[in-house]
């Protein structure tokens, strides 16, 4: 079972309107969300899984500036780093 991790930074809308103009509707709702929010920053750990592969969301991943870090776990011990801006 692949699972798609990605980290979001951002302040303007809740996380669930957030992913839905983000990645859509359908797989908004497949989205597993925790957030934490202090007086500077607004941070979200989102976990998609059974995630397909779909180069498509990988590419929208890692063109949004909101966008943390990414990564794909598979199997509890491979894991396919995509994206990290820290």
């Amino acid at each position: 079972m692949k699972i798609l991790t990605f980290t979001l930074k951002y302040s303007e809308t809740r996380w669930p309107e957030y992913l839905e103009n983000f990645l859509g509707k359908e797989l908004a709702e497949k989205c597993s969300v925790e957030s934490h929010a202090t007086a500077k920053t607004h941070i979200a750990k989102v976990n998609i899984l059974n995630f397909n592969g779909s180069k498509q969301i990988i590419n929208k991943i890692k063109n949004n500036k909101d966008v943390e870090s990414a990564y794909i776990a598979e199997n509890r011990g491979s894991v396919e780093v995509l994206l990290n801006r820290d």
